[in-house]
Protein backbone atom coordinates (compact mmCIF):
# COMPACT_ATOMS: atom_id res chain seq x y z
CA UNK A 1 0.00 0.00 0.00
CA UNK A 2 3.02 2.25 0.54
CA UNK A 3 4.13 2.27 -2.79
CA UNK A 4 0.80 3.44 -4.33
CA UNK A 5 0.63 7.42 -4.94
CA UNK A 6 -1.34 9.48 -2.54
CA UNK A 7 -3.48 11.65 -2.86
CA UNK A 8 -3.86 15.29 -2.15
CA UNK A 9 -5.52 16.69 0.92
CA UNK A 10 -8.47 19.19 0.64
CA UNK A 11 -6.31 21.84 2.35
CA UNK A 12 -3.09 21.12 -0.33
CA UNK A 13 -5.47 21.23 -3.04
CA UNK A 14 -7.39 24.57 -1.96
CA UNK A 15 -3.83 26.26 -1.68
CA UNK A 16 -2.85 25.01 -5.36
CA UNK A 17 -6.34 26.43 -6.40
CA UNK A 18 -5.82 29.42 -4.70
CA UNK A 19 -2.61 30.20 -5.97
CA UNK A 20 -3.30 29.31 -9.62
CA UNK A 21 -6.20 31.86 -9.13
CA UNK A 22 -4.01 34.86 -8.12
CA UNK A 23 -1.71 33.95 -10.98
CA UNK A 24 -3.99 33.38 -13.58
CA UNK A 25 -5.60 36.87 -12.56
CA UNK A 26 -2.51 38.44 -12.75
CA UNK A 27 -1.59 37.29 -15.97
CA UNK A 28 -5.15 38.34 -17.61
CA UNK A 29 -4.93 41.83 -15.47
CA UNK A 30 -1.71 42.25 -16.88
CA UNK A 31 -2.93 41.25 -20.54
CA UNK A 32 -6.47 43.26 -19.81
CA UNK A 33 -4.15 47.05 -18.81
CA UNK A 34 -2.15 46.19 -22.40
CA UNK A 35 -5.14 46.45 -24.51
CA UNK A 36 -5.98 49.40 -22.17
CA UNK A 37 -2.71 50.77 -22.75
CA UNK A 38 -2.30 50.49 -26.62
CA UNK A 39 -6.37 51.55 -27.04
CA UNK A 40 -5.14 54.66 -25.30
CA UNK A 41 -2.00 54.90 -27.19
CA UNK A 42 -4.04 54.67 -30.69
CA UNK A 43 -6.54 57.16 -28.98
CA UNK A 44 -3.49 59.61 -28.62
CA UNK A 45 -2.01 58.53 -32.52
CA UNK A 46 -5.81 59.51 -33.79
CA UNK A 47 -5.90 62.76 -31.60
CA UNK A 48 -2.69 64.22 -33.35
CA UNK A 49 -3.98 62.85 -36.82
CA UNK A 50 -6.75 64.44 -36.28
CA UNK A 51 -5.61 67.81 -34.92
CA UNK A 52 -2.70 67.89 -38.21
CA UNK A 53 -5.69 67.70 -40.65
CA UNK A 54 -7.95 70.23 -38.56
CA UNK A 55 -4.75 72.82 -38.27
CA UNK A 56 -3.93 72.10 -42.00
CA UNK A 57 -7.22 72.74 -43.27
CA UNK A 58 -7.66 75.56 -41.28
CA UNK A 59 -4.23 77.38 -42.11
CA UNK A 60 -5.64 76.51 -45.72
CA UNK A 61 -8.79 78.38 -45.86
CA UNK A 62 -7.87 81.32 -43.69
CA UNK A 63 -4.14 81.32 -44.37
CA UNK A 64 -3.81 80.63 -48.26
CA UNK A 65 -7.19 80.62 -49.57
CA UNK A 66 -9.02 83.77 -47.64
CA UNK A 67 -6.82 87.14 -47.95
CA UNK A 68 -6.77 87.03 -51.74
CA UNK A 69 -10.40 86.64 -51.56
CA UNK A 70 -10.40 89.33 -49.21
CA UNK A 71 -9.02 91.30 -51.63
CA UNK A 72 -11.47 90.51 -54.49
CA UNK A 73 -14.09 91.04 -52.61
CA UNK A 74 -13.21 94.54 -51.46
CA UNK A 75 -12.17 95.63 -54.85
CA UNK A 76 -15.59 94.07 -56.50
CA UNK A 77 -17.29 96.57 -53.71
CA UNK A 78 -14.88 99.21 -54.72
CA UNK A 79 -15.56 98.83 -58.36
CA UNK A 80 -19.15 98.83 -57.33
CA UNK A 81 -19.00 101.82 -55.13
CA UNK A 82 -16.92 103.92 -58.12
CA UNK A 83 -18.80 102.69 -60.99
CA UNK A 84 -21.17 105.78 -60.73
CA UNK A 85 -17.88 108.64 -60.69
CA UNK A 86 -16.22 107.00 -62.99
CA UNK A 87 -16.90 109.43 -65.64
CA UNK A 88 -16.79 112.44 -63.89
CA UNK A 89 -13.37 112.93 -63.11
CA UNK A 90 -9.74 111.16 -63.89
CA UNK A 91 -9.32 110.33 -60.15
CA UNK A 92 -12.17 107.77 -59.95
CA UNK A 93 -12.00 106.88 -63.13
CA UNK A 94 -8.44 105.55 -62.39
CA UNK A 95 -9.49 103.97 -58.94
CA UNK A 96 -12.39 101.99 -60.70
CA UNK A 97 -10.04 100.50 -63.18
CA UNK A 98 -7.59 99.61 -60.79
CA UNK A 99 -10.63 97.62 -58.56
CA UNK A 100 -12.06 96.14 -61.59
CA UNK A 101 -8.72 94.81 -62.76
CA UNK A 102 -7.20 93.62 -59.21
CA UNK A 103 -10.46 91.31 -58.85
CA UNK A 104 -11.11 90.40 -62.53
CA UNK A 105 -7.04 89.23 -62.93
CA UNK A 106 -7.03 87.26 -59.47
CA UNK A 107 -9.98 85.95 -60.55
CA UNK A 108 -9.12 84.32 -63.78
CA UNK A 109 -5.29 83.42 -61.83
CA UNK A 110 -7.36 80.97 -59.71
CA UNK A 111 -7.79 77.36 -60.11
CA UNK A 112 -11.27 76.23 -60.95
CA UNK A 113 -11.87 73.81 -57.78
CA UNK A 114 -10.33 76.79 -55.39
CA UNK A 115 -12.19 79.68 -53.22
CA UNK A 116 -11.99 81.69 -55.68
CA UNK A 117 -12.25 79.44 -58.81
CA UNK A 118 -15.84 78.56 -57.47
CA UNK A 119 -18.41 81.17 -57.72
CA UNK A 120 -20.90 79.11 -55.24
CA UNK A 121 -18.75 80.73 -52.59
CA UNK A 122 -19.23 84.17 -53.22
CA UNK A 123 -22.17 85.57 -51.37
CA UNK A 124 -23.42 89.55 -51.03
CA UNK A 125 -20.81 90.12 -47.95
CA UNK A 126 -17.88 88.47 -49.49
CA UNK A 127 -16.83 84.37 -49.79
CA UNK A 128 -18.41 81.71 -47.31
CA UNK A 129 -15.03 80.88 -45.57
CA UNK A 130 -16.77 78.18 -42.79
CA UNK A 131 -18.99 76.64 -45.85
CA UNK A 132 -15.21 76.34 -47.92
CA UNK A 133 -13.60 74.83 -45.00
CA UNK A 134 -16.64 72.23 -44.27
CA UNK A 135 -16.45 71.29 -47.70
CA UNK A 136 -12.70 71.03 -47.74
CA UNK A 137 -12.94 68.70 -44.31
CA UNK A 138 -15.81 66.57 -45.96
CA UNK A 139 -12.75 65.42 -48.54
CA UNK A 140 -11.08 63.37 -46.32
CA UNK A 141 -13.63 61.53 -44.05
CA UNK A 142 -11.06 59.14 -43.18
CA UNK A 143 -9.45 61.32 -40.41
CA UNK A 144 -12.17 63.66 -39.71
CA UNK A 145 -13.83 60.31 -39.22
CA UNK A 146 -11.68 59.44 -36.72
CA UNK A 147 -13.24 59.02 -32.93
CA UNK A 148 -10.55 59.31 -30.18
CA UNK A 149 -13.03 59.41 -27.37
CA UNK A 150 -14.79 56.47 -28.66
CA UNK A 151 -11.37 54.76 -28.57
CA UNK A 152 -10.60 56.11 -25.13
CA UNK A 153 -13.61 54.82 -24.07
CA UNK A 154 -12.41 51.23 -25.51
CA UNK A 155 -9.47 51.52 -23.56
CA UNK A 156 -11.51 52.46 -20.07
CA UNK A 157 -13.46 49.09 -21.49
CA UNK A 158 -10.30 46.88 -20.74
CA UNK A 159 -8.97 48.98 -17.83
CA UNK A 160 -12.66 48.13 -15.75
CA UNK A 161 -11.89 44.46 -16.90
CA UNK A 162 -8.19 44.94 -15.38
CA UNK A 163 -9.58 45.87 -12.36
CA UNK A 164 -11.88 43.32 -11.89
CA UNK A 165 -9.32 40.83 -12.29
CA UNK A 166 -6.90 42.63 -9.79
CA UNK A 167 -10.10 42.15 -7.53
CA UNK A 168 -10.61 38.99 -8.05
CA UNK A 169 -6.79 38.06 -7.77
CA UNK A 170 -6.89 40.15 -4.20
CA UNK A 171 -9.62 38.16 -3.18
CA UNK A 172 -7.95 35.03 -3.72
CA UNK A 173 -4.85 36.16 -1.67
CA UNK A 174 -7.35 37.23 1.01
CA UNK A 175 -9.18 33.48 0.62
CA UNK A 176 -5.77 31.87 0.97
CA UNK A 177 -4.73 33.84 3.86
CA UNK A 178 -8.15 33.07 6.06
CA UNK A 179 -8.31 29.21 4.80
CA UNK A 180 -4.61 28.87 6.49
CA UNK A 181 -5.82 29.81 9.47
CA UNK A 182 -9.03 27.72 9.55
CA UNK A 183 -9.05 24.13 10.12
CA UNK A 184 -11.51 21.33 8.95
CA UNK A 185 -13.68 19.62 11.53
CA UNK A 186 -11.90 16.14 12.36
CA UNK A 187 -15.05 14.23 10.72
CA UNK A 188 -14.57 15.76 7.53
CA UNK A 189 -10.67 14.22 7.70
CA UNK A 190 -10.36 10.83 6.35
CA UNK A 191 -6.94 8.97 6.42
CA UNK A 192 -7.85 7.00 3.12
CA UNK A 193 -9.83 6.41 0.12
CA UNK A 194 -12.36 4.35 -0.52
CA UNK A 195 -9.45 2.49 -2.83
CA UNK A 196 -6.85 2.32 -0.09
CA UNK A 197 -4.77 5.47 -1.26
CA UNK A 198 -3.61 7.52 1.72
CA UNK A 199 -4.30 11.06 1.65
CA UNK A 200 -1.35 13.97 1.23
CA UNK A 201 -1.01 16.28 4.12
CA UNK A 202 2.45 17.60 4.87
CA UNK A 203 2.53 19.52 1.81
CA UNK A 204 2.02 23.39 2.65
CA UNK A 205 2.65 25.49 -0.62
CA UNK A 206 1.46 28.38 1.64
CA UNK A 207 2.30 28.38 4.98
CA UNK A 208 -0.71 26.68 7.46
CA UNK A 209 -0.62 28.30 11.11
CA UNK A 210 -4.10 26.68 11.50
CA UNK A 211 -1.53 23.06 11.42
CA UNK A 212 1.10 24.03 12.70
CA UNK A 213 2.41 22.84 16.24
CA UNK A 214 1.59 24.96 19.06
CA UNK A 215 4.99 25.93 19.96
CA UNK A 216 5.68 27.20 15.91
CA UNK A 217 2.24 28.83 15.43
CA UNK A 218 3.42 32.58 15.78
CA UNK A 219 6.69 31.69 13.52
CA UNK A 220 4.35 29.88 10.99
CA UNK A 221 1.67 33.19 11.16
CA UNK A 222 4.43 35.61 10.54
CA UNK A 223 5.55 33.19 7.64
CA UNK A 224 1.92 33.39 6.11
CA UNK A 225 1.56 37.10 6.18
CA UNK A 226 5.18 37.92 4.66
CA UNK A 227 3.96 34.99 2.04
CA UNK A 228 0.91 36.84 0.92
CA UNK A 229 3.13 40.35 0.28
CA UNK A 230 4.93 39.27 -2.92
CA UNK A 231 1.70 37.69 -4.27
CA UNK A 232 -0.54 41.29 -3.41
CA UNK A 233 1.73 43.80 -4.15
CA UNK A 234 2.24 42.78 -7.92
CA UNK A 235 -1.66 43.75 -8.32
CA UNK A 236 -1.20 46.87 -6.48
CA UNK A 237 1.46 48.04 -9.66
CA UNK A 238 -0.69 46.37 -12.60
CA UNK A 239 -3.25 49.01 -11.52
CA UNK A 240 -1.06 51.81 -10.94
CA UNK A 241 0.84 51.30 -14.36
CA UNK A 242 -2.75 51.05 -16.08
CA UNK A 243 -4.06 54.45 -13.99
CA UNK A 244 -0.55 56.21 -14.69
CA UNK A 245 -1.13 55.27 -18.91
CA UNK A 246 -4.67 56.78 -18.54
CA UNK A 247 -3.79 59.82 -17.44
CA UNK A 248 -1.11 60.17 -19.26
CA UNK A 249 -3.10 59.96 -22.36
CA UNK A 250 -5.82 62.11 -21.40
CA UNK A 251 -3.17 64.45 -20.79
CA UNK A 252 -1.86 64.17 -23.92
CA UNK A 253 -4.88 64.70 -25.60
CA UNK A 254 -6.13 67.64 -23.77
CA UNK A 255 -2.55 69.12 -24.84
CA UNK A 256 -2.82 68.18 -28.23
CA UNK A 257 -6.72 69.79 -27.93
CA UNK A 258 -5.53 73.13 -26.40
CA UNK A 259 -2.62 73.63 -29.33
CA UNK A 260 -5.15 73.10 -31.77
CA UNK A 261 -7.90 74.90 -30.17
CA UNK A 262 -4.82 77.94 -30.22
CA UNK A 263 -3.73 77.16 -33.65
CA UNK A 264 -7.38 77.39 -35.25
CA UNK A 265 -7.63 80.65 -33.19
CA UNK A 266 -4.70 82.56 -34.40
CA UNK A 267 -5.28 81.71 -37.79
CA UNK A 268 -8.75 82.76 -38.09
CA UNK A 269 -8.29 85.92 -35.83
CA UNK A 270 -5.04 86.74 -37.77
CA UNK A 271 -7.07 86.57 -41.12
CA UNK A 272 -9.83 88.57 -39.25
CA UNK A 273 -7.70 91.25 -37.62
CA UNK A 274 -5.66 92.05 -40.82
CA UNK A 275 -9.39 92.14 -42.42
CA UNK A 276 -10.31 94.99 -39.89
CA UNK A 277 -6.91 96.72 -40.35
CA UNK A 278 -7.88 96.93 -43.94
CA UNK A 279 -11.35 98.30 -43.20
CA UNK A 280 -9.45 100.82 -40.70
CA UNK A 281 -7.12 102.23 -43.57
CA UNK A 282 -9.57 102.50 -45.94
CA UNK A 283 -11.77 104.64 -43.30
CA UNK A 284 -8.31 106.68 -43.07
CA UNK A 285 -8.49 107.39 -47.11
CA UNK A 286 -11.49 109.58 -46.99
CA UNK A 287 -10.21 112.62 -44.64
CA UNK A 288 -7.14 112.18 -46.99
CA UNK A 289 -9.23 113.01 -50.00
CA UNK A 290 -10.86 116.02 -48.25
CA UNK A 291 -7.19 117.55 -46.98
CA UNK A 292 -6.20 116.65 -50.44
CA UNK A 293 -8.91 119.07 -51.81
CA UNK A 294 -8.51 121.55 -49.81
CA UNK A 295 -4.51 121.95 -49.81
CA UNK A 296 -3.58 121.05 -53.41
CA UNK A 297 -4.94 124.41 -54.66
CA UNK A 298 -7.08 122.47 -57.48
CA UNK A 299 -10.29 123.76 -58.82
CA UNK A 300 -13.79 123.63 -57.88
CA UNK A 301 -14.41 121.50 -59.63
CA UNK A 302 -11.87 119.23 -58.82
CA UNK A 303 -12.49 119.41 -55.03
CA UNK A 304 -15.92 118.68 -55.68
CA UNK A 305 -15.07 115.50 -57.30
CA UNK A 306 -12.64 114.59 -54.05
CA UNK A 307 -14.81 115.28 -51.72
CA UNK A 308 -17.44 112.68 -53.76
CA UNK A 309 -14.47 110.04 -53.73
CA UNK A 310 -14.14 110.42 -50.05
CA UNK A 311 -17.89 110.05 -49.02
CA UNK A 312 -17.71 107.02 -51.65
CA UNK A 313 -14.40 105.91 -49.64
CA UNK A 314 -16.58 106.16 -46.22
CA UNK A 315 -18.74 103.35 -47.75
CA UNK A 316 -16.03 101.61 -49.07
CA UNK A 317 -14.69 101.65 -45.74
CA UNK A 318 -18.15 100.37 -43.97
CA UNK A 319 -18.28 97.32 -46.83
CA UNK A 320 -15.02 96.98 -46.02
CA UNK A 321 -15.58 96.08 -42.36
CA UNK A 322 -18.70 94.35 -43.09
CA UNK A 323 -16.78 91.70 -45.28
CA UNK A 324 -14.39 91.43 -42.87
CA UNK A 325 -16.69 90.80 -40.18
CA UNK A 326 -18.39 87.86 -42.31
CA UNK A 327 -15.66 86.72 -44.04
CA UNK A 328 -14.07 86.40 -40.56
CA UNK A 329 -16.89 85.05 -38.54
CA UNK A 330 -16.45 82.04 -35.94
CA UNK A 331 -17.82 78.86 -38.02
CA UNK A 332 -21.01 77.38 -36.81
CA UNK A 333 -22.60 73.43 -37.25
CA UNK A 334 -25.30 75.10 -39.82
CA UNK A 335 -22.09 75.57 -41.82
CA UNK A 336 -21.44 72.21 -42.13
CA UNK A 337 -18.27 72.28 -39.41
CA UNK A 338 -16.51 69.58 -38.07
CA UNK A 339 -18.41 69.78 -34.77
CA UNK A 340 -14.73 69.85 -33.11
CA UNK A 341 -13.21 72.42 -35.08
CA UNK A 342 -16.10 75.03 -34.29
CA UNK A 343 -15.88 74.07 -30.59
CA UNK A 344 -12.08 74.69 -30.71
CA UNK A 345 -12.57 77.73 -33.04
CA UNK A 346 -15.47 79.09 -30.77
CA UNK A 347 -13.56 79.23 -27.63
CA UNK A 348 -11.60 82.83 -26.88
CA UNK A 349 -8.03 82.26 -25.63
CA UNK A 350 -8.69 83.97 -22.55
CA UNK A 351 -11.27 81.28 -21.39
CA UNK A 352 -8.91 78.48 -22.01
CA UNK A 353 -7.11 78.37 -18.05
CA UNK A 354 -10.04 75.45 -17.19
CA UNK A 355 -8.66 72.98 -20.35
CA UNK A 356 -5.17 74.15 -19.03
CA UNK A 357 -6.07 73.01 -15.06
CA UNK A 358 -8.21 69.87 -16.04
CA UNK A 359 -4.54 68.93 -18.52
CA UNK A 360 -2.04 69.72 -15.31
CA UNK A 361 -4.33 67.57 -13.04
CA UNK A 362 -4.05 64.62 -15.48
CA UNK A 363 -0.35 65.48 -15.47
CA UNK A 364 -0.51 65.64 -11.42
CA UNK A 365 -2.27 62.08 -11.59
CA UNK A 366 0.32 60.36 -14.11
CA UNK A 367 2.98 61.26 -11.94
CA UNK A 368 1.10 60.16 -8.65
CA UNK A 369 0.53 56.84 -10.59
CA UNK A 370 3.77 56.22 -11.38
CA UNK A 371 5.37 57.20 -8.06
CA UNK A 372 2.99 54.85 -6.88
CA UNK A 373 4.43 51.92 -8.95
CA UNK A 374 7.85 52.46 -8.03
CA UNK A 375 7.09 52.30 -4.45
CA UNK A 376 4.93 49.19 -5.22
CA UNK A 377 8.21 48.03 -6.72
CA UNK A 378 10.42 48.51 -3.78
CA UNK A 379 7.62 47.11 -1.53
CA UNK A 380 7.76 43.78 -3.08
CA UNK A 381 11.58 43.76 -3.26
CA UNK A 382 11.89 44.19 0.51
CA UNK A 383 8.64 41.50 0.55
CA UNK A 384 10.71 38.47 -1.48
CA UNK A 385 13.40 39.68 0.73
CA UNK A 386 11.50 39.31 3.72
CA UNK A 387 10.23 35.57 2.43
CA UNK A 388 14.07 34.30 2.09
CA UNK A 389 14.58 35.32 5.78
CA UNK A 390 11.47 33.70 6.97
CA UNK A 391 12.48 30.44 5.46
CA UNK A 392 15.70 30.59 7.00
CA UNK A 393 13.98 31.47 9.93
CA UNK A 394 11.91 28.84 10.31
CA UNK A 395 14.66 26.15 9.15
CA UNK A 396 17.07 27.75 11.83
CA UNK A 397 14.30 27.28 14.06
CA UNK A 398 15.58 30.17 16.19
CA UNK A 399 13.14 32.78 17.79
CA UNK A 400 16.05 35.82 16.97
CA UNK A 401 16.10 35.07 13.26
CA UNK A 402 12.32 35.74 13.39
CA UNK A 403 13.24 39.69 13.51
CA UNK A 404 14.59 40.06 10.23
CA UNK A 405 11.86 38.94 8.17
CA UNK A 406 9.47 41.13 10.40
CA UNK A 407 11.66 44.15 9.63
CA UNK A 408 11.61 43.56 5.99
CA UNK A 409 8.11 43.12 5.91
CA UNK A 410 7.25 46.22 8.02
CA UNK A 411 9.41 47.71 5.61
CA UNK A 412 7.36 46.77 2.91
CA UNK A 413 4.32 47.83 4.58
CA UNK A 414 5.64 50.76 5.75
CA UNK A 415 6.61 51.89 1.61
CA UNK A 416 3.33 50.47 0.72
CA UNK A 417 1.69 53.07 3.35
CA UNK A 418 3.39 55.60 1.72
CA UNK A 419 2.99 54.71 -2.09
CA UNK A 420 -0.85 55.12 -1.42
CA UNK A 421 -0.41 58.35 0.60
Amino acid sequence: MSGRPRRLSVRIRTQIALLSLVVAAALLATWQFGEASGAYQDAVRQEIKRRTAVVEDARFVYGEEGPPAFTVAVAETRAERLRPLRNDGRPAASEYAVAAQTAFQLRRAARPDSLLGNSTYRQDLGYDLPRRLADIQTGSPDLYGLDPGATLQRGDSWSVAGRVSVAVGAAGVLAALCAANVLRPHRWQQARTPSGRRVLRDLDIIPQPAIAPAGRRRAVLLHLVVFVLPLLLPLGQILAAGNEQRALAEAARDDIRLSTSISLQLHRTAFFSNSLVAAKVAELQAPARELAALDTGIGPGAAHHERRMAAVERVVARDTEAIARYMGRPPTRADGVDPQTVTAMAQDLRDLSAAQAEQHRQVDLADSAGRRSLYLSAATSLAVVAEILAVAALAARSRGWRWWPAVCAVLSVAVTAAAYL
